[in-house]
């Protein structure tokens, strides 16, 4: 006898259509709300920010988002090859060692490589004077290439992860039907390996370009102004509101043309295996190239991984060897370093859950009312990708402090902020649960008389529960590194790791802020190991 699982005719539920258009409000409020206020504002703001300060902005952002994301590109892919393709050695310790750097927020890695390499004062400057007798001029970290460098450094594991999930999927016989058609090798790379990979290099180049906007401490504390920095400058130092709705208003409009450009780039099209039998690509000898290529894989691993963990653990021990700077670690003001991390951790864990369970009605109603509307509310509730946290702070001031006054000033708002910028993550965790999982197993859990909520509780959840998990460990992982939304947002007195960290460093007290920042990056290893594993990317 044949099942099918083939499934039902779509069903509509209005309850489940109101619950995920509440979500749907919730995400687009903020949104429209940065628009009016931008389009609203006194034309004499537009005029002056167009004379003077808005191209400026938007030549540097542009600039550097399409030279980190380059970079990000090249650096990926090249890697991903390297470590899944070729007979690299030591390739499950580099899959590790590459993946990593995903854990360590990039303002941590321009803290460090500031001070190994600023010119006046830094470590690698005065150690090779002191050495050689004579000064050494040496890359500046300051400035934009200072920070296309440590932002590519810090985001290439983006493009690394998909590529390499990429490769390990490519079937062999792919490339080797080009082989026998008489294809050379680096013709088949660009003729068949590239446009297999070009989905997930699109994405990964996405997902840099948007991070690149939304990032505020690298830009910040290697001297390069863009877009994010601005803002943060006219809400913290100015406070002039109106016009960092002029910039949000633009730089949003910039994000939205980049996502809208992905979903154009990636077309229809869809790259899937029709036989049985999946076998991998045999691994290319690197011949005389081997020691090369593992120079070059330990380089990348000891400046985004290796050094920042070093530096950071050797100014630890100093600062616990110093009783002044460790009472200082251990009590700042009216809290210590318990309530940092504590601070962190429940924030963080907060906005995971809360973004789980707002993804859950998007993601069900999608998924059972297949449809224009349903396909729309989950693409609003992606829009986040859209949105910097500088930019979510900016609408979440404006909104709180005119309709919900009393949430103002509570560390409710910053929670809130955290779910509206990570809940993309939250949403396509869902999805991606839900359609791996069969129809027919509701539909029997119907027919023997469960209620839609009892089969949701009862079926649904409980077998899609490993992906809702990889979602809220994404989404807890970037709460905690979350910076620009944190300053703006926190009461006083409330501090999260990131916060003492940013604060410490930009007062240039290294060593009492590397406790904090060593234990962020610890504990963000944790839900990364988890992500990746799950992904069963190491075997």
């Amino acid at each position: 006898m044949q099942v099918s699982l083939r499934p039902s005719a779509p069903s509509f539920s209005p309850r489940l259509a109101f619950a995920a258009g509440l979500v749907g409000l919730f995400v687009a409020v903020p949104l429209i709300y940065i628009f009016v206020r931008a389009l609203g504002a006194d034309p004499a703001d537009w005029q002056r920010l167009l004379q003077t300060r808005l191209w400026t902005l938007l030549g540097n952002t542009l600039r550097l988002a399409a030279a980190v994301t380059a970079g990000t590109l090249v650096l990926g892919v090249g890697l991903a090859f390297l470590t899944e393709r070729t007979d690299l050695p030591g390739r499950a310790f580099f899959r590790w060692a590459l993946a990593l750097p995903l854990a360590i927020p990039p303002y941590i890695g321009a803290i460090i490589h500031l001070a190994l390499m600023r010119p006046r004062g830094g470590v690698l400057p005065q150690a090779l004077e002191s050495w050689l007798g004579y000064a050494v001029p040496l890359p500046s970290p300051l400035g934009f290439w200072g920070a296309a460098f440590v932002l590519t450094l810090f985001t290439y594991p983006y493009v690394y992860l998909l590529s390499g999930a990429a490769f390990r999927s490519l079937h062999a016989s792919l490339e080797e039907s080009a082989r026998t058609l008489g294809r050379s090798p680096l013709q088949t790379f660009w003729q068949v390996t590239l446009p297999v990979l070009r989905p997930g290099l699109l994405a990964g180049a996405l997902l840099v370009s948007l991070d690149i906007l939304a990032e505020y401490g690298t830009v910040a504390l290697l001297r390069y102004e863009t877009f994010s920095s601005a803002i943060f400058v006219q809400l913290s130092g100015r406070y002039d509101r109106s016009a960092a709705a002029v910039l949000s208003g633009v730089l949003v409009t910039l994000a939205m043309l980049m996502l809208w450009g992905e979903v154009r780039a990636q077309g229809q099209a869809r790259f899937t295996q029709m036989e049985g039998g999946w076998r991998p690509a045999a691994p290319v000898a690197l011949g005389r190239w081997r020691l090369p290529a593992l120079m070059g894989a330990l380089a990348v691993s000891a400046a985004s991984l290796f050094v920042p963990l070093g530096v950071l653990t050797a100014w630890s021990v100093q600062a616990f060897a110093d009783a002044d700077i460790t009472a200082a670690v251990f009590r700042t003001g009216s809290q210590g370093f318990g309530n940092f991390a504590l601070n962190s951790l429940w924030t963080a864990l907060l906005a995971a859950v809360l973004a789980v369970l707002l993804s859950l009605p998007v993601a069900l109603f999608a998924r059972r009312s297949p449809g224009r509307f349903s396909h729309f509310l989950a693409r609003l509730c992606q829009v986040g990708y859209a949105i910097p946290g500088v930019v979510i702070a900016l609408s979440l001031v404006l909104l709180v402090n005119r309709f919900l006054p009393f949430l103002y000033g509570t560390p409710l708002v910053v929670v809130m902020a955290y779910v509206l910028r990570h809940m993309p993550q939250a949403v396509r965790a869902s999805q991606s649960a839900l359609s791996i999982l069969s129809p027919t197993l509701e539909e029997a859990a119907r027919t023997l008389g469960r209620t839609g909520a009892q089969t949701v509780l009862q079926v649904t959840l409980p077998l899609i529960l490993p992906g809702l998990l990889a979602g809220g460990a994404l989404v807890f992982l970037t709460s905690l590194k979350e910076l620009p939304a944190t300053l703006l947002l926190r009461p006083a007195g409330f501090d999260t790791l990131a916060v003492r960290v940013w604060m410490w460093a930009t007062d240039g007290f290294y060593l009492q802020a590397a406790p904090a920042a060593l234990f962020l990056v610890l504990i963000s290893i944790a839900p990364l190991a988890f992500l990746l594993r799950r992904e069963q990317m190491f075997r």
